[in-house]
């Protein structure tokens, strides 16, 4: 619910610290209209839109207030910039096709065969003799990696 047009101007002069006369002159209008307005006779239309935009510097509160009042918001007005129109739900990604750990550890196994130069059914009996013992020791795959990069980058 609104509060009275007649408040309204009072909370306007009040932010703007002008007289019932300054703001009549601030708005443009006749001494006449101000005191008008002063008798519940309020702003109507355009003269309720140059009031909100002229306390919006002071007051962004009771400027929206006195926009809606009149039936409008700051937005419309040009004062604020429009609102953003809500973004469009995100359609919920696909669930990830899980690769089958079998195609990963043959991944593996190529990609040491060919650093060794080798075919891989001769390398797969190497590996799986390194992970068996690294995971025996409680080592893993991180740890292996860590410690053989550092050898190799050694001269």
């Amino acid at each position: 619910m609104f509060r009275p047009m007649p408040v309204l101007l009072d909370e306007t002069r009040r932010a703007l610290q002008v007289s019932q006369n300054g703001l009549a002159v601030m708005m443009g209008v006749s001494r006449r209209t101000g005191q008008r307005w002063n008798q519940g006779r309020g702003p109507i239309g355009t003269d309720i839109q140059k009031m909100a935009r002229l306390v919006y510097p002071v007051d962004a509160a009771l400027a929206a207030e006195i926009a809606a009042a009149g039936g409008t918001s700051l937005e419309a007005l040009g004062i604020l910039p429009p609102r953003a129109p809500p973004s469009p739900p995100i359609a919920p990604a696909p669930p990830a096709r899980a690769t089958p750990p079998a195609r990963i550890v043959d991944a593996v196994v190529c990609a040491a065969a060919e650093a060794m130069q080798v075919m891989p059914q001769n390398v797969r009996p190497a590996l799986l003799a390194a992970f068996a013992c690294a995971k025996e020791l409680g080592l893993t795959v991180q740890d292996v990696e860590g410690v053989l990069r550092a050898k190799a980058a050694r001269p």
